[in-house]
C-alpha cells in the first residue's frame, strides 16, 4: 500500500474532521464521559472542529494518504505553541461543545483533558526542543495497516527537520498504548483520573527522544 505524507490544505479541513470524528467515536477519552451515542457524536464533532479550527494557524497538521484519499492526521504542537485564550476558542465554535452536553459535564470533561495532559505539557515546558503530539488518529478501516507507524516514522522526520529532540503524548487506551510502546515510546507517567459515579479512567502520558 502506498502512502504519501504531507502538510494538510486548507481545503482538507472539513476531511479531517470527518476521519477522526469516525477514530474517535468509540474511545474511553469521550465514551466514558458520554456514553448515549448520539450526544457523543455531538460533543466530537463540536470539539474537534472548535478546537482544531482555533488552533489551525498555531499548530503542524500532517496527513498520510491513500489514492489520494486522506487515512491518517498527526496534530502537532512545537517547543514555542502557545495556547490560545479561552475566547478565542468560544469564537472559533467551541461555544457549541457546551450546547451539544450542557456546561456541567463538558467541564468536568474539560478538567479530565486538563489533567491527563498535564504530565506532557509540564515535560515539554520543562525541556529544550521537545514537541507534543495532540492527536494521532487513523481512519478505523486502514487501522491495523501500518499507517499509523509510517505516520509516526514521517512525524518524526519532520520534528527533527525543525530541530525537534523529543516527542511526548498520552493516552487512555490500553490497545494505543501497546501501539505507542511497539513504536519505541516510553511510558513516564501513569494516573487514575475520575470520571463520574466513582468510575475512574486510566491515563498514560509517553515520550520518546528522536
Amino acid at each position: 500500500m502506498e502512502i504519501v505524507f504531507g502538510i494538510l490544505k486548507r481545503e482538507e479541513f472539513d476531511e479531517v474532521v470527518a476521519l477522526s470524528f469516525r477514530a474517535y467515536e468509540n474511545y474511553e477519552y469521550f465514551l466514558n464521559f458520554f456514553p448515549d451515542l448520539e450526544e457523543r457524536r455531538k460533543v466530537i464533532w463540536s470539539v474537534l472542529y472548535g478546537t482544531w479550527r482555533t488552533i489551525l494557524k498555531k499548530s503542524h497538521f500532517l496527513t498520510a494518504k491513500v489514492d489520494g484519499k486522506i487515512v491518517g492526521l498527526a496534530v502537532l504542537e512545537d517547543s514555542q505553541y502557545k495556547r490560545p485564550t479561552d475566547l478565542q476558542f468560544l469564537l472559533h465554535g467551541w461555544w457549541k461543545v457546551y450546547f451539544s452536553a450542557g456546561i456541567k459535564r463538558v467541564n468536568a470533561w474539560v478538567n479530565m483533558d486538563e489533567s491527563a495532559g498535564k504530565p506532557c505539557h509540564d515535560y515539554q515546558h520543562n525541556g529544550e526542543n521537545i514537541w507534543y503530539c495532540s492527536s494521532l488518529t487513523v481512519d478505523p478501516p486502514f487501522q491495523g495497516k501500518g499507517v499509523g507507524s509510517r505516520l509516526i516514522a514521517f512525524m518524526e522526520k519532520y520534528i527533527r527537520e525543525y530541530g525537534g529532540k523529543q516527542l511526548t503524548l498520552f493516552t487512555n487506551s490500553e490497545k494505543n498504548l501497546a501501539f505507542y510502546k511497539k513504536n519505541n515510546f516510553e511510558v513516564f507517567d501513569e494516573r487514575d483520573i475520575a470520571v463520574r459515579d466513582g468510575l475512574k479512567m486510566r491515563s498514560w502520558s509517553v515520550k520518546k527522544s528522536l
